[in-house]
């Protein structure tokens, strides 16, 4: 144990609360709650050699101890579970991110209530049943609800008291604020009873919506009288076909009611929960037990191992954080160590007090062995998926490899879309595979800015592919130095300025020689401006001014950097990565007014500014592959930003249609056919970042129709922007204010920039 952690264990309080394992870069390791903090963080290094692998590799990295004291045991335990689903430690076992979780939403409390299906739980007085984690559950369930029920499609339907109603019409409606003019399709086709054209009342309505809560409660047998009488409709009316139909309906209902594999005397609400674990996960089943009658199943996956009781408080601590339906009984296969903390803990949103029953025989001891073998029949079954997806993906690895001829197989290979909309809102898309497997964490997107508002793929792919590759480490060539600059260096180069300005410098050398130089000199402390960039002519094309501009950069204290350029050279520097102003700031305009008075200057110069990048893992890996979605004219694009950056990275195209792969320097594609194991790793690479492009875009397209001129103005967040919008009720009175007026809304700077930019 290290000296460091022995002293801050020292310091750790005999109080409830939460602990916190950081590395040395203070980034979080693991989240525990104690009812002794000190007891339990002693604990770990007292007895490391018997725990898992997971812990000691947490104890290898751990640098410092961060804690937090509670007042009690319960608000630890609510503490903890907050923060490890804002931080998602890589030691703890973690649910899958809930945002697969579905639930389907009844909004009980609307005139005309709505049934759909939602991600997240709000307090809004609205009905909600999940989490539900098979989506094709969810469809079939929802198509069942709205075609036995004959609930309306339309949204946002209300009363409208000051409305005349329409003809036959109950009551006046509005749909989406407006006043409804006529009935929707499915009421044409009985679909629909009508609260879209006011046919129902308000309350009319909510007696349907009460059956179909009944229903999603699982209790079926008001659904079936509603379907009955249908039935009978459409038999008296000689409809045979459609009354069979809802017949074959009826009957798939009964017989799910019949296949209750669980059944109990006792009328009580229940889950019953057990797990197995299995290649680093656990792997639980759900029973949902409601009126002694099996109505769902649903089935879980862990990531991490542990303690099983402590895998199985994890688990109850997170699901039921999230569920919709809270009963007041909960059978588990593995007692937890504080149960009464856990029953507390869920029995917070529970209408009745929730008891935990780890069942040491009987008829519930039954119940959750029942549940264990679902749950090793789910860990068998995922077992077997991915044991056959990762001989596939090796398969699809080696069969690539051998086809593109390439050096060694591509374990990183990543993939290049773009999507447009008639030319606007141009996007680009990354994504990326490592070992044959999606990396969501990598994928990246482009907002394009030299082709947006042009129908032009090939330049479009060249400018994201190009922005890709500026994050790629650069290395100097063979026998060339970069260095701070000095007198020595540049006394005889830089005539004229200043020892401590030629200290501001950096220079590339090549033996003696300086061949390359430039500094950044500040206009103002907004305005740091790239100056005196300079390559010898000879050394040209080797990357020095990109080199040097970005150690400038980088070892710079500040976030955004200008200069002004020849026409020229507005190419070089779109390739480097810097943006084209089309209003500079005020200071910058005004030195090179000054600049232009004192004769230093003789052309008109272009205005460039550039925001200095984070770190980035992802860019900063070179791919052993790039697959571009195109032809050959997308492909040879590519080819010369990659011949422009000196890099040899093996690239491809896949064209409409998956068996024409073009690679460089062939006329013909290549045949590699789609029902391969390397064709269908391709086309799973070209659809994903189709999908990533095309969902970019779509969300750019909804925001840029919220966006105000206020967006584009420095210093002004959302914060601010609602406080000046609050505050003058528009952009044309923000821009008709006077600079006193806005100074005492947004300061001087912003005020000072809206009066220049609005």
């Amino acid at each position: 144990m290290q000296e460091k952690l022995k002293r801050i264990l020292a310091k750790i309080p005999h109080s409830p609360g939460v602990y916190k394992f950081l590395n040395d870069k203070q980034e979080v390791l693991y989240i525990g709650k104690a009812k002794d903090l000190r007891k339990r963080v002693a604990n770990y290094f007292r007895n490391a050699d018997d725990r898992g692998t997971r812990i000691q590799k947490m104890l290898e990295q751990a640098d410092d101890i961060a804690f937090v004291v509670t007042n009690s045991d319960i608000e630890a335990l609510i503490l903890e579970d907050n923060l490890i689903k804002e931080s998602m430690p890589k030691y703890n076992v973690l649910l899958r991110d809930d945002k697969t979780f579905q639930y389907i939403k009844v909004t009980v409390k609307d005139d005309y209530p709505e049934v759909y299906t939602v991600r997240r739980i709000v307090k809004d007085g609205a009905r909600y049943f999940g989490p539900k984690t098979s989506g094709s559950d969810v469809v079939r369930i929802m198509e069942s609800v709205k075609r036995i029920f004959r609930l309306c499609p339309l949204k946002r339907i209300t009363l409208d008291p000051k409305g005349a109603p329409l003809k036959d019409a109950k009551v006046a409606v509005k749909v989406g604020g407006t006043a409804a003019k006529r009935p929707c399709l499915d009421y044409h086709i009985n679909r629909c009873i009508g609260p879209c054209a006011g046919m129902v009342t308000p309350e009319e309505y909510h007696k349907v919506i009460n059956q179909v809560v009944e229903f999603l409660e699982g209790n079926h047998k008001p659904a079936i009288a509603v379907l009955r009488e249908q039935m009978t409709t459409y038999a008296v009316d000689r409809k045979f076909e459609r009354a069979a139909k809802i017949r074959d309906q009826i009957q798939a209902i009964e017989r799910d009611d019949k296949k209750q594999i669980i059944t109990d005397t006792h009328i009580v609400d229940r889950d019953v929960i057990a797990f197995v674990s299995d290649l680093g996960k656990s792997f639980f089943n759900l029973f949902q037990v409601r009126a002694g009658r099996l109505i769902g199943q649903e089935n879980f996956v862990l990531e991490g191992e542990d303690e099983p009781s402590e895998i199985m408080e994890t688990f109850l601590r997170d699901y039921y954080s999230v569920a919709a339906d809270i009963p007041s009984e909960i059978l588990i296969s593995v007692p937890v160590a504080e149960p009464k903390l856990i029953e507390d803990f869920i029995g917070r949103e529970a209408p009745k007090r929730v008891h935990l029953i780890h069942p040491g025989g009987g008829q519930k001891d039954q119940i959750v062995m029942l549940a264990e073998k679902n749950a090793r029949s789910f860990a068998d079954q995922s077992r077997a998926r991915w044991q056959a997806d990762e001989r596939k993906a090796e398969k699809a690895l080696s069969e690539l490899k051998n086809v593109l001829k390439l050096p060694e197989e591509p374990k990183r290979i990543e993939c290049y879309d773009i999507s447009h909309l008639a030319g606007t809102e141009t996007v680009g898309s990354m994504v990326v595979f490592k070992k044959g497997e999606a990396a969501k964490s990598d994928y990246r997107q482009f907002r394009l800015k030299w082709t947006n508002g042009q129908i032009d793929d090939f330049r479009s792919l060249a400018e994201v592919l190009r922005r890709r590759l500026n994050y790629l480490p650069v290395q100097l060539p063979e026998g060339y130095k970069m260095q701070k600059g000095s007198v020595k260096l540049l006394g005889k180069i830089m005539v004229g300025l200043k020892s401590d300005e030629l200290k501001g410098f950096y220079v590339i050398t090549n033996g003696k020689k300086v061949v390359a130089h430039a500094r950044i000199m500040e206009i103002s402390e907004e305005i740091p401006l790239i100056v005196n960039l300079w390559v010898d002519e000879k050394e040209r094309g080797k990357k020095l001014g990109h080199l040097i501009m970005k150690k400038l950069i980088e070892t710079s204290k500040k976030k955004r950097f200008y200069l002004f350029c020849h026409p020229e050279l507005e190419n070089y520097y779109l390739k480097f990565g810097f943006d084209l102003l089309h209003q500079p700031p005020s200071e910058l305009q005004k030195y090179v007014v000054s600049m232009k008075k004192e004769k230093k200057l003789d052309f008109d110069p272009l205005f460039f500014a550039v925001q200095k990048k984070k770190k980035d893992l992802s860019f900063e890996t070179k791919p052993d592959l790039i697959v571009i979605d195109g032809g050959k004219g997308q492909l040879s694009s590519a080819c010369e930003v990659l011949a422009e950056k000196g890099l040899n990275i093996p690239i491809i195209s896949l064209a409409k249609r998956l068996e024409e792969v073009y690679v460089p320097e062939r006329p013909l594609p290549m045949n590699l056919p789609a029902n391969s194991d390397g064709g269908y790793l391709l086309q799973r690479l070209r659809d994903e970042a189709h999908r990533f492009a095309i969902e970019y875009n779509r969300s750019s397209r909804e925001n840029k129709m919220v966006q105000s001129a206020l967006d584009k103005i420095m210093g002004i967040g959302p914060k601010l922007k609602k406080k000046l919008l609050t505050y003058y009720g528009s952009v044309d009175k923000i821009r008709a204010a006077s600079q006193v007026e806005l100074e005492q809304v947004a300061g001087e700077k912003v005020a000072k920039a809206i009066k220049e930019n609005l």
